[in-house]
């Protein structure tokens, strides 16, 4: 997990519905990511079906999943500095890809 995968636009994607008050539970979320579902959930969820589909979809479900393998059941908070919203972990999670 040490060379960047350029995953800016999934970023942006999430981040713009941080920008609009979104917030998820950290445990859905990885869920989400360990299925492999988080796209399309978060697109239907919130009307953005670039959020479902776009450009580097599966290279960032194949990132999230490792990241959430690696570091499932460990503190989000310690690592990633997050611990209100799901949203926010993905944000961390990115950047560190």
């Amino acid at each position: 997990m040490n060379s960047s995968k350029h995953l800016e636009t999934p970023t942006l994607f999430i981040n713009h519905l941080i920008d609009r008050g979104a917030k998820e539970e950290i445990s859905l979320v990885e869920e989400k990511c360990l299925n492999r579902a988080l796209f399309k959930y978060l697109g239907e969820k919130y009307d953005m079906p670039d959020l479902a589909d776009f450009a580097k979809k599966q290279e960032t479900e194949d990132y999230l999943e490792e990241w959430f393998h690696t570091y499932n059941g460990s503190d989000y908070r310690r690592k990633a500095l997050v611990e209100n919203n799901g949203l926010n972990l993905l944000i961390a999670a990115l950047i560190f890809s």
